[in-house]
């Protein structure tokens, strides 16, 4: 049988755990966590991991894979998942590839760079800024995250300077260590599918997740992260859940305020995942009604896999 790998992608509390989970069960194989949050061994509430028993019914990679203040990025996932990729193979298994971040996706399965969607907030705080502080705040904030691209950037131009930030606010890399992922042509064949909800549906899920996160000890998970290596160890720190917590700690925010830029600001990303994700022709779409749909789900898959 050809080489195949398989990958369940979707916006964030769709059910890719679960269905990747389900799956890698009936393959007989193993999961590569692609997510760029969950490599963190600290960060575990805010980044929806899968819990214990989960983790044990299916070998996961690149969950609790380091410790936040070591770096990672792109280019160091695709190298290490790749070579998961081909121990798999090699036992002939199918690996599963499970998660929301599209950067690493797409650059593991692909071997490009291709720059996220324009972010319309983010490009017109951008913007507002450009036009209150004038291009040299800009360049200041570019030289602190990428000096590379600021080297080389031409610092007359304040279209190329925003969306290398806007990229940088989006991604959590530089575009710079971005754009060095190489392009390879994959030895095996790709196939992608994608959970879909109906928006309201979805959204019911975002928000039932940010709750139960904030029982299962979010604001406590933040505090031991701070107290151990300080708020600016690691710039995922800045990204949804943990951003708006650690507002709510400096009091900066009330807790009210907190857990409804934590709601807001994760549906906002979901939407910027579906984006990142419809632009892909490869995919094949599956739109959920009801947790009772991934039984259905994983049969239609596996017919698919096996397919000739």
């Amino acid at each position: 049988m050809e080489k195949r790998v398989v990958a369940i992608v979707g916006p964030t509390a769709s059910g890719k755990t679960k269905l990747g989970i389900e799956l890698a069960t009936e393959l007989n194989s193993e999961i590569i966590s692609a997510d760029s949050r969950q490599v963190f061994k600290e960060l575990t509430i805010g980044t929806a991991k899968p819990d214990n028993n989960e983790l044990m019914k299916v070998k996961h990679h690149f969950i609790n894979h380091i410790s936040i203040n070591e770096k990672y990025d792109v280019g160091k996932f695709v190298q290490e998942a790749s070579e998961v990729i081909r121990n798999l193979h090699n036992q002939n298994k199918i690996p599963v590839v499970v998660g929301g971040s599209g950067l690493y996706i797409n650059s593991l399965l692909y071997g490009i760079f291709e720059g996220p969607p324009a972010d319309d907030l983010i490009r017109k705080n951008l913007e507002l800024e450009l036009q209150n502080s004038g291009i040299q705040s800009l360049l200041n904030k570019l030289k602190k995250i990428d000096p590379e691209t600021f080297d080389r950037i031409d610092k007359n131009n304040p279209r190329r300077i925003i969306r290398a930030l806007e990229v940088y606010y989006l991604t959590g890399f530089p575009i710079s260590v971005l754009q060095k992922v190489k392009h390879k042509k994959p030895d095996y064949e790709i196939l992608i599918f994608g959970l879909n909800w109906e928006r309201k549906l979805l959204y019911e899920r975002i928000n039932n997740r940010v709750e139960q996160m904030i029982q299962m000890g979010l604001i406590e998970e933040v505090k031991e992260v701070i107290s151990k290596f300080g708020e600016n160890i690691n710039t995922v720190l800045q990204t949804v859940g943990y951003k708006e917590t650690i507002q709510f700690l400096k009091n900066e925010i009330d807790y009210s305020e907190m857990v409804e830029l934590i709601k807001r600001n994760t549906r906002r990303y979901a939407k910027r995942q579906l984006t990142w994700f419809r632009k892909n022709k490869d995919i094949y779409w599956f739109n959920l009604q009801s947790e009772k749909d991934f039984v259905h789900i994983v049969n239609q898959i596996t017919q698919l896999i096996y397919r000739g």
